[in-house]
């Protein structure tokens, strides 16, 4: 094989990679999904309410994750300065 074929198999290589990651991705959400079915009951400040488990978990981790960012957005910014 050429340098020219390596070249143009590598793509796919890392498409079909990236593909397989995605699918095993998507299958440990259904698994967690169904693994967390319960309803649990939720207390924030003045809120209550029922919501599946897996819910508030999903909720919880993505308003951490914004948070995080939100952080570390301000202290690059104050850096800046």
């Amino acid at each position: 094989m050429n340098d020219e074929t390596d070249l143009r198999v590598e793509p796919e290589r890392r498409s079909r990679a990236g593909l397989i990651a995605f699918a095993l991705v998507v299958v440990a959400l259904v698994v967690f999904v169904v693994q967390n079915t319960p309803d649990v009951e939720v207390t924030w400040l003045v809120f209550d309410a029922t919501a599946p488990l897996w819910l508030v978990i999903v909720v919880s981790a993505v308003a951490g994750a914004l948070l995080s960012e939100i952080a570390a957005f301000a202290i690059r910014r104050s850096r800046r300065r």
